[in-house]
C-alpha cells in the first residue's frame, strides 16, 4: 500500500463508518501497530476510551464520534506525526502526556489531545472525589471525620514525596530509563493498613535501578515549575485512592470488597459529573479547539 493511499484511507475512516470523527486511544486488551491500524484493528473497549468519551460528552462536542483503542502509544504517535503534518483528515488522537510537557516531546494539532497531566488518573483520583465516593458506599448519613481524617493524611504524605518522586523519574528518564513508571503502582502503596506510600519499596527500587544513572547526574533546570502532584506517575496516584476506598469501606466498615473495574468505572463517571475545577477549563479548551479544526 502506497504512502498516499494509506493516507487517505485513513481520511475515509470517518465516512466509511458514518461518523465525523475516528477517535485513537490508549489503553484496551491488545496492542496494536501502525499497520494493524491500518488493516481496522483496534479495541473497542478501554479505560482511555470511558474517560475520554466522557470529556468530549461533558464538553458538548457535536460531531459524531468513534472511539478506537490501540494499546501502548507507540502507533497513536504514528499518527500523530501524520497529524502534525496535515496528512491526513477526519481523525484524532487523545493520549497521555506523561512526561512529553516536560521535554517538549508534544506534538502539535487541535486533532492531538493530551491529558492535562501525566495522566487520566491525575485529574480522576482527587482526594475530594475519593471521599465523595466512599461516602457513597457506607451507611452513615455522611463521611465519619476521622475517616477524612485517613484519607486527608495519606494524600499529605503522598503529596509530600511527590515533587522528589518526579524528580527522581525525570533522572531516569534524561539516562534513557525508567524509573517506577514502568512498575504497578500498588507496589509502593500501603493497602492493608491506612494506607500510604511505601517509602522502603522505593529507596529499594532506586538502591536496584541507581547504577543505570550516568554520574554526574543534572537536570539543568529541567521540571522546575512543574507540578508533582500533577505530573506523578498516574497509576500511582490511582493505587493511593484505590487502597483508601478498599480499606474504609472494606476494612472499617467491614462490607464486601469491591472489584477494582467497579471502582474504577465509579469514579470516571463521578469525575465526569464534577463542575466547575481547573481540569475542566483545560479539557473545555482542547475540545473547543478540536471542534473549530
Amino acid at each position: 500500500m502506497s504512502f498516499t493511499r494509506t493516507n487517505s484511507g485513513l481520511s475515509n475512516l470517518a465516512l466509511f463508518h458514518g461518523v465525523d470523527l475516528i477517535v485513537f486511544t490508549e489503553g484496551g486488551e491488545d496492542s496494536y501497530s501502525y499497520e494493524d491500524v491500518l488493516a481496522g484493528k483496534f479495541n473497542d473497549r478501554s479505560v482511555d476510551i470511558k474517560f475520554w468519551s466522557g470529556v468530549f460528552s461533558k464538553h458538548n462536542f457535536r460531531k459524531t464520534v468513534e472511539f478506537r483503542a490501540l494499546g501502548s502509544k507507540t502507533s497513536s504517535k504514528a499518527i500523530c506525526e501524520l497529524l502534525e503534518s496535515n496528512s491526513i483528515n477526519n481523525i484524532a488522537v487523545a493520549l497521555d502526556s506523561d512526561l512529553d510537557d516536560i521535554f517538549g516531546a508534544k506534538f502539535t494539532s487541535p486533532c492531538i489531545l493530551y491529558t492535562r497531566g501525566y495522566s487520566w488518573e491525575n485529574d480522576v483520583y482527587h482526594p475530594q472525589l475519593v471521599k465523595e465516593q466512599i461516602e457513597s458506599l457506607i451507611f452513615s448519613a455522611k463521611l465519619p471525620d476521622n475517616y477524612i481524617s485517613i484519607i486527608d493524611e495519606s494524600y499529605r504524605y503522598f503529596n509530600w514525596y511527590a515533587s522528589r518522586l518526579l524528580k527522581l523519574e525525570l533522572m531516569f528518564k534524561k539516562a534513557g530509563s525508567k524509573f517506577i513508571t514502568d512498575c504497578n503502582g500498588e507496589r509502593f502503596i500501603n493497602g492493608k493498613s491506612e494506607p500510604k506510600l511505601k517509602i522502603d519499596q522505593i529507596r529499594n527500587l532506586l538502591h536496584q535501578r541507581k547504577s543505570s544513572l550516568v554520574k554526574p547526574i543534572s537536570l539543568n533546570g529541567v521540571g522546575n515549575g512543574y507540578c508533582g502532584i500533577r505530573y506523578c506517575y498516574g497509576k500511582l496516584r490511582e493505587a493511593l485512592a484505590l487502597a483508601n476506598i478498599t480499606y474504609i469501606v472494606g476494612s472499617l466498615e467491614k462490607q464486601k470488597s469491591l472489584p477494582k473495574d467497579l471502582m474504577v468505572t465509579a469514579m470516571l463517571d463521578r469525575y465526569q459529573k464534577r463542575e466547575g475545577h481547573l481540569e475542566d477549563s483545560y479539557y473545555s479548551n482542547i475540545i473547543g479547539k478540536l471542534a473549530a479544526a
